[in-house]
């Protein structure tokens, strides 16, 4: 920099000096900056800790800092859904920089033997108004490219450091743009103003709304799939995940709460974060700043930031500082800034590296011991490996084989034919997972159902079984069928083209690229029906059994003005892996005809989402995801305060999503009512589908009068409240769903059983109509996590997914979550029947005695 532009440089500072608050410290008081690097406030043109730095902005200042430095290399490793990059950067000296891929090549290698150096990878922000963490990487960032101390270079020389800056660039931006604008001159501390009381959605999700420190496992995001690709190359000893907590508070770091750790962490993981927590204490104490640790947050759920590391083979640490959620905001500890949020995150990353350097080998030794017991375990175990089917759906078993790659797991094809308790794993449609595999407490954790924890209260859900989720068969074998050699990748699909002259081409409904392939056609004006029996007939490849809800596309009945269906068909099914079938003849072997009135004609679903204050950004960004990414198709985001004003009747299908609709006056209520009655379907999913039972619609429910007879309740101790409040939960458990696969809301399922997630309290109300119930909760409904006796028995057989028809409309009350967060792949068909066969479904009202 020169210094005419350095004094240009100091005198915008001094011009915004009115604005600033106090900026942000945490560095060492020896820090020695070399004058050749250029430090954020020159590049930001403020001091960090008085704005919020936006996302292009901090791009800007790591590319002139790794221009200055050869310390730093700056990588673009991904892109978000919004188009911002994702940058990782690496620091070390400039000689093992220069080295710096033939050791990452060899990290693999080097893990498994107990060699270094010691890897350290430091995330901030992933909940993007948690942001005092990108704005501390800033800080760091300048600190390890321009200290000329001894500290500093020795880390460089004994350590790689890599740092992932900005985890969540998309919600960062949108928390920075709210708290910039709502910045006055002379910032708010109170905690009632505009700036501290953010917009939905807020800036803690990503671009659809997602929590992406509940990612780290299923990899539905681009930021999630491009840092699974680094760290399966750097194999990091140390994971740090810097958020903030709630403004009230102090600092938190690891170990969590000892009695919530997931058992397959091995016990010296949580020695060596117990140790690395005396550095982040000795730091802070310098400071005079308050923290605590072993309490308020657990390391249970493998795809958290923080417990990845710990079952994968690193030491994952989690760090929560005090949020002023704008620049500067009251607390119960006094005024709290921005800049002071920021300064504990640069102390607890010193403290980080300060740590891992002191205790390297213990760190290098325990990785390779990792590796090394995980094998033990495995051979100690009953069974030598899984079996894993594709069900008959190649797309979802390869979706979930993806997935599995992705984690590093070592997975081969089966060469040989397997039958187990009924279910066939042949070559070609079967894969064998290994036990004996350095991720063996990866797969234990994805794999092995969960009944009997050691736990009950949990920071997040209790499992995760991803076989289950899929909807795919999962069998454990004692011997290893004969197999193929471990595979880095599918092979591409050789998709059947069928014939071009038919009179008809036939979809199966049970195929995972089914609905959007649907979606397509009916968006594109096509006549497309399904038959609502199972249908037998001859095809181009021989006799065909294709489950209800199956589409038939007759050429024959497309108007004239459309493109011929047949090459866009099959434009459509190389898209989305899909087997078209061309029907030999009209007339079917059994099952309805394809020109019979079993097999209607579908109309194209005109949808709008209710959104905004008062809806969880949650569940509607699942819903929005699976729309614009899986379907392809738009639909309208509707915003809660408006449906007073907004004419429903452009909507086929409105959906709520799980919310607060208590607020809701009458005229809105009644709106909804004329929309169903008026031949809208309603479809309400989790609370929203027992809110809805309010509405005056005449439902006929089982009349279940309450009990009066109860007496004084069991006198209990105060301090179990906390424990007897967490029974009482279901923050996130499978549960075995018992479905009539002859209901439309259930085409396209072959078994009667069907796992889907559950969350929340509520119980939908059963109806006196014994054919409108789609789905209920299995007799003993746990499939895998934690489920307390009382809950269990209120959920027993009771309705899980219901349709029933009032006027000319219908609604469809979801008890469940069927598109749970972008990966519950197994539910998404319940979800795309009740989109395109909801208005198929007929009333079933007997004749009254």
């Amino acid at each position: 920099m020169t210094p005419m532009i350095r004094l240009l440089t100091t005198l915008l500072l001094l011009a915004w000096a009115p604005l600033a608050l106090r900026a942000a410290t945490g560095l060492p008081a020896d820090f020695d900056p070399d004058p050749a690097i250029p430090s954020p406030a020159e590049v930001l043109g403020f001091e960090v800790g008085e704005f919020h730095p936006r996302h292009d902005q901090i791009v800007a200042y790591y590319t002139r800092l790794a221009q200055a430095s050869d310390r730093v290399r700056l990588e673009r490793i991904g892109q978000t859904h919004g188009r911002r990059p994702l940058l990782l950067l690496t620091f070390a000296s400039p000689e093992r920089l220069a080295d710096i891929e033939a050791i990452r090549d060899d990290r693999r290698r080097a893990s498994r033997a107990g060699e270094g150096p010691a890897v350290v990878w430091m995330g901030y922000s992933v909940h993007g108004n948690e942001a005092s963490g990108a704005s501390a990487a800033l800080l760091a960032a300048w600190y390890l490219a321009a200290d000329r101390g001894p500290t500093v270079r020795q880390w460089l020389d004994e350590m790689v450091i890599l740092m992932e800056p900005a985890l969540n660039p998309d919600g960062l931006d949108r928390f920075a743009h709210w708290v910039n604008a709502h910045r006055g001159y002379h910032p708010s501390a109170d905690p009632n103003d505009r700036e501290h009381e953010e917009g939905w959605p807020n800036g803690r999700t990503n671009y659809y709304w997602f929590d992406l420190n509940r990612d780290w496992l299923p990899l539905v995001h681009p930021e999630s799939q491009a840092r699974a690709a680094q760290l399966q190359r750097w194999q990091p000893h140390v994971v740090t995940d810097h958020h903030e907590m709630g403004t009230n508070s102090t600092f938190f770091f690891q170990p969590g709460v000892p009695e919530r750790t997931n058992p397959l962490t091995p016990p010296r993981n949580q020695e060596l974060a117990a140790r690395l927590a005396d550095y982040h204490a000795s730091e802070l104490d310098r400071a005079g700043e308050s923290y605590y640790s072993r309490e308020s947050f657990d390391d249970y759920y493998l795809g958290k930031g923080s417990t990845y590391p710990d079952l994968t083979g690193g030491v994952g640490i989690l760090f929560e500082q005090a949020s002023a959620r704008g620049h500067v905001q009251e607390s119960d500890y006094g005024t709290l800034s921005f800049a002071e949020a920021i300064a504990n995150q640069v102390r607890t990353t010193i403290s980080t590296l300060e740590g891992s350097h002191a205790l390297d080998e213990a760190l290098i030794d325990y990785q390779a011991e990792f590796f090394r017991s995980a094998r033990e375990l495995a051979r100690a175990a009953d069974h030598a490996g899984w079996l894993l089917g594709d069900d008959g759906d190649p797309e979802r078993g390869r979706a979930l084989i993806e997935l599995l790659l992705a984690h590093g797991i070592e997975i081969h094809p089966v060469t040989e034919s397997v039958a187990i308790d009924g279910r066939d794993f042949a070559p070609g449609h079967a894969w064998l997972i290994p036990a004996r595999q350095d991720q063996y407490r990866f797969l234990v954790s994805i794999f092995e159902p969960v009944r009997d924890l050691p736990m009950e209260t949990f920071y997040d859900v209790s499992a995760w079984p991803l076989a289950a989720a899929y909807d795919l068969p999962l069998s454990t074998v004692r011997r290893l069928p004969e197999h193929g050699q471990a595979i880095r990748a599918l092979p591409a699909r050789d998709l059947q083209v069928p014939s071009s002259d038919a009179p008809a081409w036939l979809v199966a409904w049970d195929q995972h690229g089914a609905a959007p392939v649907l979606a397509a056609l009916l968006a594109e004006g096509y006549r497309i029906q399904a038959s609502s029996e199972v249908l037998r007939t001859v095809t181009d490849r021989g006799e065909a059994e294709l489950p209800r809800g199956s589409l038939v596309i007759a050429p024959g009945l497309q108007d004239e003005g459309l493109p011929p269906v047949g090459p866009r068909l099959a434009e459509l099914a190389r898209a989305h892996g899909v087997e078209v079938l061309a029907a030999e003849r009209g007339l079917s072997l059994s099952g309805p005809d394809l020109g019979s009135p079993s097999v209607p004609v579908l109309s194209a679903p005109s949808v709008a989402l209710l959104v905004g204050e008062g809806v969880s950004e949650y569940h509607a960004g699942y819903i929005w995801h699976w729309f614009d990414t899986r379907l392809e198709q738009p639909i309208t985001q509707l915003e809660l305060p408006a449906l007073g004003r907004t004419d429903l009747s452009r909507y086929s299908h409105l959906i709520l999503p799980s919310g607060r609709y208590g607020g809701l006056g009458d005229g809105e209520r009644a709106r909804l009512v004329d929309f169903v009655r008026g031949g809208g379907v309603l479809i309400a999913a989790r609370d929203a589908a027992e809110w809805v039972e309010s509405l005056e619609l005449d439902y006929d429910f089982v009349d279940t009068a309450e009990d009066e007879t109860e007496g004084e309740p069991e006198r209990r101790a105060y301090a179990d409240f906390e424990l007897d409040f967490a029974r009482t939960l279901i923050g996130g458990s499978a549960l075995n769903m018992a479905i009539d696969t002859s209901h439309p809301l259930a085409w396209g399922y072959s078994r009667p059983e069907l796992a889907v997630f559950r969350r929340g309290r509520h119980v939908l109300q059963a109806s006196d109509n014994a054919y409108v119930h789609a789905g209920r909760y299995a007799e003993d409904p746990l499939a895998s996590g934690y489920l307390s006796e009382d809950t269990a028995a209120r959920l027993s057989g009771t309705p899980a997914l219901v349709a029933t028809r009032h006027g000319g409309g219908v609604v469809v009350r979801m008890a469940d979550d069927y598109l749970f967060r972008g990966y519950w792949v197994g539910g998404e068909r319940l979800f795309a029947n009740a989109i395109f066969f909801s208005k198929l479904i007929g009333r079933t009202s007997l004749p009254s005695d």
